[in-house]
């Protein structure tokens, strides 16, 4: 009879465990208790002064158009908002003009002051620096400190906390033609002028504003903690990964690099973010999105991302933010906001990036002007990820194509699963001590899933949902989708 009961228990064991496995293909375990990031300062997108000037034709944003644009973040609520702008379009024979081109700006400020949102503000780089003659403008980097000093005293945009001088200078295509040293001592001038107006009390900079793809750029972050820890306030890089690299998990080593080179007392940023097909593995895609760009008559072809007209580019960009987050990372930055901004080649060609165009009415066709998908993958992550968030641990066993992240704030929390395979997977979510969530909201953001109301907003497919992540809960969660479970009452 023992020798049955054994039999038996092995078999009822055996049967158990199967019958769990076959019940997800995964799960998610959140550690509530330990805190990887005690203080998110959030997330948000590229929003720069638009380029107007098509060629063709000179455009003006209507005031119907930046009450849409404004309605449109709102329902985003981003935390954190990168503005870029030449200095040297408001000087005028080596004088600075403060009020030219001031119409483009306000509009832009106006919004980020009033919603108490973060902004990276700063000067590509145009004629701040010579890298032929390796010399820096020191008069241009005078007239850059005085005109941020006009926006953040004279017309009182305190929403500026960081400033970012000279985009992406590892870059040969930047004005520092990949020189740091150059960079280096633009910077520590431009810094020196602030502390002589007393805006260093107001501003610290954010740099090195790197691009990277592997983790060779590490010593642009050493060198400017050897060399500019006492002005930077945020360290930053930019990251345009290849798809496989981000689905694979890949390029959670590429961040936790450049993450282990900054001091611990100082955060670090992603200050622009977006996907490019640079790997052999993603080739068939750069072929398909070269073909999207020319069959489009004002993409660029050189640089537009024409993959963010599909669902999956929302769930790839979930999985690029999750694992930036979860590598220490305090906020991350997407590029960008809108077609209208910039033009690539030639004046009437865009570099097609956005959530929409906004001037697709007036100009590039009515239909670029709607939202597209990816801006309610992001949304989701920007509006439920506020500043000053703390974010947990989360681990994961059973499947590499989900991420998960979960954060909390004044009691109230947010846990956010991708799936970037290409089939439905059961999650079962866990945690020893996470307390019971009341009245949880559940967005599922997939092809065929959303729900939609007027312009922008997204609405959550259910409502007042229990959970007890103590007991398990099963989630399903579509092919290339996204789960967004929180009892933020907003």
């Amino acid at each position: 009879m023992r020798q049955i009961f054994r039999i038996m228990l092995s078999f009822w064991l055996v049967t158990a465990v199967i019958s769990c496995s076959a019940l997800s293909d995964a799960t998610v375990t959140v550690d509530n208790k330990t805190i990887i990031n005690p203080d998110y300062i959030g997330n948000g997108v590229q929003w720069d002064p638009y380029q107007l000037d098509y060629g063709e034709r000179q455009l003006k944003i209507s005031q119907e158009d930046w009450q849409k644009l404004y309605s449109r973040l709102d329902f985003m609520k981003p935390q954190f908002i990168r503005v870029m702008i030449n200095t040297t379009s408001v000087i005028e024979n080596d004088v600075l003009n403060e009020t030219k081109n001031y119409e483009n700006i306000a509009p832009i400020l106006e919004y980020c002051q009033s919603r108490n949102v973060k902004v990276v503000l700063g000067d590509w780089g145009d004629r701040m620096v010579n890298s032929k003659t390796n010399t820096i403008s020191e008069n241009n980097l005078k007239l850059a400190a005085r005109y941020l000093d006009f926006l953040v005293n004279q017309k009182g945009f305190n929403c500026i906390r960081y400033y970012n001088m000279i985009n992406e200078p590892n870059g040969f295509w930047a004005a520092t033609d990949e020189n740091y040293d150059l960079w280096k001592n633009a910077a520590r001038y431009f810094w020196s002028e602030l502390k002589i107006i007393n805006l260093d009390k107001k501003v610290s900079l954010l740099g090195p504003d790197i691009a990277i793809w592997k983790t060779d750029k590490v010593d642009w972050i050493t060198n400017s903690v050897r060399d500019l820890d006492d002005a930077i306030g945020v360290y930053d890089i930019h990251t345009y990964p290849s798809k496989i690299t981000v689905n694979s998990g890949e390029y959670t080593s590429i961040l936790k690099a450049y993450k282990d080179a900054v001091p611990h007392n100082k955060p670090i940023v992603m200050g622009e973010i977006g996907f490019k097909f640079v790997e052999k593995q993603d080739e068939a895609l750069m072929n398909e999105n070269i073909a999207r760009a020319k069959a489009k008559p004002y993409a660029s072809v050189e640089d537009s991302q024409m993959f963010v007209y599909d669902y999956v580019y929302g769930s790839d960009m979930a999985d690029v933010l999750i694992q930036t987050v979860n590598s220490g990372y305090s906020g991350s930055v997407a590029w960008m906001l809108d077609d209208a901004m910039h033009r690539k080649e030639q004046k009437n060609k865009l570099k097609v990036w956005g959530f929409w165009n906004i001037l697709g009415d007036e100009y590039f066709g009515a239909k670029e002007e709607e939202v597209r998908p990816w801006f309610y993958a992001w949304s989701l992550l920007t509006k439920y990820m506020p500043s000053g968030c703390q974010v947990h641990q989360v681990s994961i066993t059973g499947n590499v194509n989900i991420k998960a992240v979960s954060i909390s704030k004044e009691g109230k929390n947010m846990m956010a699963i991708v799936n970037v395979s290409h089939k439905e997977l059961k999650i079962k979510l866990s945690s020893t001590a996470m307390p019971v969530l009341q009245n949880v909201k559940k967005f599922v953001y997939a092809k065929n899933q959303l729900k939609l109301e007027g312009d922008h907003d997204l609405l959550p497919n259910k409502t007042k949902i229990t959970l007890d992540l103590t007991k398990n809960s099963v989630q399903t969660i579509p092919a290339e989708g996204l789960l967004v479970l929180t009892n933020f009452d907003y």
